[in-house]
């Protein structure tokens, strides 16, 4: 049996494929990187570029065996199977924050790089570039318009009820009057028996968040703040 033998023209050409997978994976990640995101630069490039490598060996890979009456290959099962092993990367950069999730656009950037991947393999350059286009404007542009318009901060608190001689409305009283609105809440009895609440808070985005810190140590109930930035 022989093996099949590229030219150097076709390995140059599948090269060129991988590379502008992973200048893609760049652009992508380079917006990723700079809000700070657990999956930024390297991660997006190494993904596009594997995707797009998986596809050229999906493609181009049983070429020497794929005509033989003996072996039957679906070459599409390879392609398929990235798109389900990458739900493990996006698994890893999700995370829950008490009643908080966070991460969810950054997996949905990495199943989607993975696709701009698998289009360059397969030879769809303008396919592939125009998404990585649109990825930015969705991940950039729209991120904006939904800080502007839909958005809010939210974030978890904790308070010594006993300790400031506080009830349950004296606390909403006093989060209603700097505009910050409670969601979920919890009340734990310690061992030196106080009562602590545990909340989650939902305040309006058009606030800054060291705005609405201040505010909040300025009230003199809360013993401990953690805010949330949005994906």
């Amino acid at each position: 049996m022989s093996e099949f033998v590229m030219t150097t023209e076709q390995v140059l050409c599948l090269m060129a494929r991988i590379v502008v997978a992973s200048i893609c994976g760049m652009v992508i990640g380079w917006e990723r990187e700079k809000r700070l995101k657990s999956a930024g630069l390297r991660t997006h490039m190494l993904v596009a570029m594997a995707s797009s490598l998986m596809m050229i060996i999906s493609k181009y890979g049983f070429l020497d065996v794929v005509y033989l009456s003996s072996v039957q290959v679906d070459v599409s099962r390879m392609a398929s199977g990235v798109v389900q092993a990458i739900g493990f990367l996006g698994a890893g950069v999700i995370f829950v924050k008490r009643d908080n999730i966070i991460g969810v656009t950054t997996a949905a950037g990495l199943w989607a790089t993975v696709g701009i991947g698998l289009s360059i393999g397969c030879g769809f350059y303008v396919i592939g570039i125009s998404c990585t286009i649109l990825m930015l404007i969705i991940q950039y542009v729209m991120h904006i318009q939904e800080h502007k318009s839909f958005s809010t901060n939210t974030g978890s608190i904790t308070i010594n009820l006993t300790k400031h001689g506080l009830t349950l409305n004296d606390v909403k009283v006093k989060l209603d009057a700097i505009h910050i609105t409670i969601r979920n809440i919890s009340m734990i009895h310690t061992m030196e028996g106080d009562v602590v609440l545990k909340a989650s808070i939902i305040c309006s985005r058009s606030a800054s968040v060291p705005g609405i810190m201040e505010d909040i140590s300025k009230s003199g109930i809360i013993d401990d703040i953690e805010m949330y930035t949005a994906d």
